[in-house]
């Protein structure tokens, strides 16, 4: 019998519709494939064999794209239905069929009111349209004499003009807890319901024929007729700990074994039956098809070879294993109904290949991966994101296999590099290219045009094997009258500052030994760590300070840390002094805006976090780019890597650029008031606010003081933030033993000391 896997139908109804529309916010326009492939052997043919044309398809003045509930291919037509939310109060179903080249539209339209939602609407083996509606209405109780909330449920049936054939209601054992969870028309006209109680079946006029009596109790989810009209259901095994599919028989509840997906449901935005498989898989970047009983997906589409920028596509059905349809997304702000359609690999140009490897793909790197794929006659990039090898068991499996690679020499041309990765090993094994003498002799850059300090960060021994074309400075703030005039300070100064405040004052709000001990690690590990020279300084005075400073806070928050108190004076604390410090992630202008006049009302000043030397504040960077000094290609890498520096590119983003020039740009901008245009083309101000205690605090633009101030600020910042998950897990295992009492500072330190150093020998 089904199982409850949700909350009630009409909740989980409206949610469903308001995805759909918030996932066309990220919008996509058409795009047009430019053709790939072929210089470079295997990974060159590889990439032709994934190519499809994207085609946009005309609704004509039937619906936005952002709008379309469900599409369906049956029987050499498109059968597509929109939903749409009418501002006066309650929706407007469309039904929409046409020929697959968009000829012989037909179009039908439903009326809604307020308090009724259709769903699961779907075309039947007829051409006609199933769905389950659900009325809402108040009705008064007659023995109490009070207004109750009443849900109907009803399975209806829609001609192909929107008239209604008919409605059967549904109805449970316990009317207060009923719900519907899925709804399958059938090959065979009958329809399959699963709701509260369990799995139904309603022949084609709509009577219940009887109950499907599963032979094994199932907590389902998604319901599917595959190709050669077997009935699948979707559902969560707790003894495999993951989702798996399972063929049932509606007449005898006979079912199958289970099945589950090669490499679990990382990764799959959505799973569809089809003709040519048993299922097509919508993964971050590629379509998949799967017949149950595989061990491995099979590729067939993959976006990047494609000329796809977006990540997913939506509301997906396939014709065949040669023909998709879908609404896909990427920067552009709008969606696209599109049809893809493979492209024989001979008519794919052969173009040289360069290598991508990431371990996640980051949305704009992709981006600009598509772009230079279009722009480029050429090159071609062609990617491989490690991070579809990671499966629900083993989250690392795309790190691990990366570094295997990369450590048996298949080292890709360009490299996106995450902080998960052993940067200093690779760059100790002399596995990435010096990019100083590429910009050097590129016309278009100099040096100086760029942040010297950031460029100087993310040196080795005086070459830059890394580009980061945008940063953020993680550091800690706090007021100056408390904290002085001067960033950086060591424990003592905190300690001396903290001693004049008022007593209960916390250092930092919300703050456990775990986060703590984290933080201190990630901002100030490098003066425990010399990864260029390999010496480490964890049995140091500095670092048992440490400890105990982070021994002050608690393991983990109170019940009663959350009360109404907290909550009432969450805004004004750092005003009031409850609070003497923040954390400050100064991505802008804004940022620090905000905190000197929002969150502190006063002076502030960058102190950082308490260290022995420097300014205690950490760049973070928002991509990092590599290249292999291994690639036959270098010429052409630099070709990819360039754009990153332009001004062009450096001008678009939302974080610290590289570029001094955009950075002077954006002072300008943050010495005005704000500004949007409205819908006559206006400039309209915007006024900036922050809320304490229910009072708006207006936060003005700053001025050319300010500016500078941060702009020198930010020139100081010479240390790496530092995310190295097997550092963090040695020391916080080798310091719970001291936070619990049981070891002395000392003892810990050494340990600590032992156990790192051999840790850096091994990865250098």
């Amino acid at each position: 019998m089904g199982k409850k896997i949700g909350k009630n139908y009409k909740s989980a109804a409206v949610k469903n519709l308001k995805r759909r529309i918030l996932c066309g916010l990220a919008g996509l326009a058409a795009l047009a494939l430019t053709a790939c492939g072929g210089g470079d052997g295997e990974a060159s043919e590889k990439s032709k064999e994934h190519v499809y044309r994207s085609e946009q398809m005309d609704l004509g003045a039937v619906g936005d794209p952002n709008e379309i509930n469900d599409i369906k291919v049956m029987d050499g037509r498109l059968y597509i239905t929109t939903y749409t939310w009418k501002e006066e109060g309650g929706s407007l179903i469309r039904l929409i069929s046409q020929n697959m080249d968009g000829t012989d539209a037909k179009t039908a339209e439903v009326e809604a009111g307020e308090n009724t939602y259709y769903s699961n609407i779907s075309a039947d083996a007829e051409g006609n349209y199933v769905a389950i509606v659900n009325d809402s209405y108040e009705e008064t109780d007659n023995s109490a004499g009070e207004s109750v909330w009443v849900n109907k449920y009803y399975l209806v049936k829609l001609g192909q003009t929107g008239n209604e054939l008919w409605r059967t209601e549904l109805t449970g054992k316990d009317p207060d807890m009923y719900w519907i969870n899925n709804m399958l028309p059938m090959a065979d006209g009958r329809i399959m319901v699963c709701d509260a109680d369990g799995m139904f079946l309603f022949d084609a006029q709509g009577n219940k024929t009887g109950e499907i009596k599963l032979q094994k109790e199932l907590e389902i989810g998604s319901m599917y007729q595959i190709r050669d009209g077997s009935i699948v259901v979707r559902s969560y095994s707790s003894e495999k700990n993951a989702d798996v599919l399972t063929k049932v028989n509606p007449d005898t509840g006979e079912i199958s074994e289970e099945y589950t997906i090669p490499g679990g449901s990382n990764g799959y935005g959505g799973l569809y039956a089809g003709k040519g498989f048993d299922f097509y898989l919508l993964g971050s970047g590629s379509i998949y098809a799967y017949n149950l009983g595989d061990t491995e997906l099979t590729e067939l589409m993959n976006f990047i070879d494609s000329d796809l920028s977006g990540y997913y596509i939506y509301n997906f059905a396939a014709a065949d294993e040669n023909e998709f349809y879908g609404i896909t997304d990427d920067d552009t702000g709008s969606l696209a109904f599109m049809k893809f359609t493979k492209v024989d690999p001979k008519d794919v140009k052969d173009k040289i290949v360069l290598t991508l490897a990431c371990n996640g793909f980051d949305w704009d790197v992709r981006r600009q991966v598509v772009a230079f794929n279009k722009s480029s006659q050429e090159y071609r990039i062609v990617v491989e994101d490690y991070s579809n090898y990671n499966t629900d068991e083993d989250y690392t499996a795309g790190l691990t296999r990366l570094n295997a690679d990369i450590a048996s020499g298949k080292v890709p041309d360009i490299l996106v590099v995450g902080y998960s990765m052993p940067i200093d090993s690779y760059v100790a094994k002399g596995l990435f290219e010096d990019l100083y003498p590429f910009i050097d002799k590129d016309g278009d850059f100099n040096r100086e045009d760029f942040f010297p300090n950031v460029l100087k960060a993310y040196e080795t021994d005086g070459k830059l094997y890394r580009l980061v074309p945008s940063f953020t400075v993680q550091t800690v703030a706090g007021k100056t009258a408390n904290v002085g005039t001067e960033s950086g300070w060591s424990l003592d100064d905190l300690n001396a500052a903290m001693g004049k405040m008022p007593e209960g004052t916390q250092v930092f709000s919300e703050m456990t030994r775990d986060v703590m001990l984290n933080n201190s690690i990630q901002m100030s590990g490098s003066q425990f760590i010399n990864w260029k020279t390999g010496e480490c300084h964890f049995n140091t005075e500095e670092f048992m300070d440490l400890l105990a400073f982070i021994n002050q806070f608690p393991e983990q928050l109170g019940d009663d840390y959350y009360n109404d108190s907290f909550w009432q004076g969450y805004d004004s604390m750092w005003r009031e002094d409850k609070v003497l410090l923040t954390y400050v992630y100064l991505s802008n202008f804004e940022s620090y805006n905000y905190a000197k006049k929002g969150t502190f009302g006063e002076n502030i000043t960058l102190v950082g976090f308490p260290v022995r030397e420097g300014n205690g504040a950490a760049i973070s960077s928002g991509i990092e780019l590599a290249m292999s000094a291994k690639s036959k290609q270098k010429e052409g890498a630099w070709q990819f890597l360039r754009y990153f520096l332009t001004e062009e590119y450096q001008e678009k983003l939302y974080q610290w650029p590289l570029s001094m020039k955009q950075v002077e740009r954006l002072a300008q901008e943050a010495m005005k008031v704000p500004t949007y245009e409205d819908e006559n083309g206006n400039l309209v101000e915007m006024e900036q606010t922050y809320m304490v205690n229910g009072v708006e605090i207006p936060i003005t633009p700053m001025s050319r003081e300010e500016v500078d101030e941060v702009i020198a600020y930010v020139k100081t910042v010479d240390q790496l933030y530092s995310y190295n998950e097997a550092l963090l897990n040695i020391v916080a295992e080798e310091a719970a033993p001291y936070f619990e009492g049981q070891k002395n500072a000392k003892e810990v330190a050494d340990i600590i000391q032992s156990r790192v150093q051999i840790y850096v020998n091994e990865n250098r």
